[in-house]
């Protein structure tokens, strides 16, 4: 019996496994690897999960969620429909619809898994993990932290001995920092730290922001629909500055038509209040030495 992997994301979530001497990333239904961590509930209370259920994000965000992982380990609840669901409950969903697709793609079924979480996650919020796996009926080998996993995803564990790695993981919703050394073959963790609150997820939301205020827009006078709206046209220009040095952003909200150009100078401009990761914490850590830096 198989034993997969699964990347339990705060905006996208993967699964692999170790297949035919190599890892294989496996497609979902619509052929991509990449499922996207949303749950919605139609009007017949039928629960949808991934792309489908982003899709419905601007149409019905009164029955759609999304970046429910930041909440795991708490006693938060949100109601979709009929129902109402704590964040293991959204976050089982989600591993059943990547359960589901390994064992569609292996043809076998599938009971174990090991899974990335942030370095910077508590006890409890690896203990709603657990949980989450276990509502789905997956026994979970291991949690491996997000950063150790792209260490060995890099192979970094097959070069030199007695070396030390500085791996910096920016998520959809975390930022961890963790130093690692390898050492006979053994990959240990001396330092971690992150903070929970800060990826993509918060980019876009720091965008939509400056884009209301440029606009003159009251954010609490604008309707559920259009809120969604307009983050999901900010996600997109976000995307394009990669390889633009600027964009054009309009949207037809309820009552008017939103126009913001962005640059990617405005972009770097825009600050995040720092957490827990902040430049003094950041020099500390660079003052090891001996470090390989991988991108």
């Amino acid at each position: 019996m198989a034993l997969i992997g699964i990347d339990l994301g705060t905006t996208n979530s993967l699964v692999g496994v170790w297949y035919e001497g190599a890892v294989k990333l496996i497609p979902n239904a619509h052929g991509e690897v990449l499922t996207p961590s949303v749950i919605s509930i139609d009007e017949r209370e039928i629960v949808i999960v991934g792309k489908a259920a982003k899709d419905r994000l601007i149409k019905y965000p009164d029955n759609t969620v999304a970046a429910f992982k930041r909440r795991m380990g708490t006693q938060a609840s949100c109601t979709l429909g009929k129902q109402k669901f704590r964040p293991e409950e959204l976050s089982a969903l989600i591993l059943k619809q990547l359960k589901d697709d390994a064992e569609s793609f292996l043809g076998e079924p599938i009971s174990e898994a090991v899974i990335s979480v942030p370095a910077y996650f508590n006890d409890m919020q690896r203990n709603a993990t657990k949980r989450a796996a276990e509502l789905v009926g997956l026994k979970v080998e291991r949690l491996i932290n997000e950063p150790t996993a792209a260490a060995i995803a890099y192979g970094l564990h097959d070069r030199a001995d007695d070396c030390h790695y500085l791996i910096l993981d920016l998520g959809g919703g975390t930022f961890d920092v963790s130093v690692l050394e390898f050492f006979e073959g053994v990959m240990e963790v001396h330092a971690s730290a992150g903070d929970n609150f800060l990826g993509g997820e918060d980019f876009t939301d720091v965008l939509c922001k400056a884009c209301l205020e440029s606009c003159g827009i009251n954010e609490k006078k604008l309707s559920n629909r259009d809120r969604e709206l307009i983050k999901k046209t900010i996600e997109l220009a976000k995307k394009e500055l990669g390889s633009k040095s600027e964009v054009l952003i309009t949207a037809n909200l309820s009552k008017s038509k939103l126009e913001w150009k962005l640059t990617k100078s405005d972009f770097e401009k825009i600050k995040i209040i720092n957490g827990p990761i902040n430049e003094s914490n950041l020099k500390n850590i660079m003052k090891l030495e001996n470090f390989i830096f991988v991108n």
